[in-house]
């Protein structure tokens, strides 16, 4: 219908088994619901909010964010299926947060259990994070 603003959805994906799965349903809502996807990494704060981006590992890292990205896209594309890609640095949850509010999503896909392994268990869940301070709907794949 002419005048009727297009749902935006944030995909979070980090290259783990459960993103294969975050990108398989954001897909299928893309396909049904004609909705405007986008992807975004994060790139998580090596040395926690003092990464300097003109490192070797920065570097590294983020060669690796864009290949998530660019992979999922094409996957993606396979099925009819166009998205956008933001590559983002910083705290993740934080970062999904923010981005979410700057480009007013109105959804978020997100797995519960990505890279973070032990690490997220002392620090607590970016999941839980970006449920409870996001101003949108969040869907927690498992």
């Amino acid at each position: 219908m002419a005048g009727e603003r297009v749902i935006k959805v944030l995909a979070a994906i980090d290259g783990s088994p459960i993103s294969e799965t975050v990108l398989k349903h954001s897909g299928r809502y893309a396909q049904l619901s004609g909705c405007d996807l986008t992807l975004i990494h994060v790139l998580e704060d090596i040395i926690p909010y003092k990464t300097l981006p003109d490192t070797p590992l920065y570097r590294e890292r983020k060669q690796e964010g864009e290949k998530i990205l660019e992979q999922a896209k094409n996957n993606l594309a396979e099925y009819g299926v166009t998205c956008k890609t933001i590559l983002a640095a910083g705290p993740v949850a934080e970062e999904i947060v923010r981005i979410a509010e700057e480009k007013q999503v109105d959804y978020i896909f997100m797995g519960h259990r990505g890279h973070r392994g032990f690490k997220r268990m002392l620090l607590g869940s970016v999941a839980d994070d970006v449920s409870k301070y996001a101003h949108c709907a969040v869907t927690i794949i498992r």
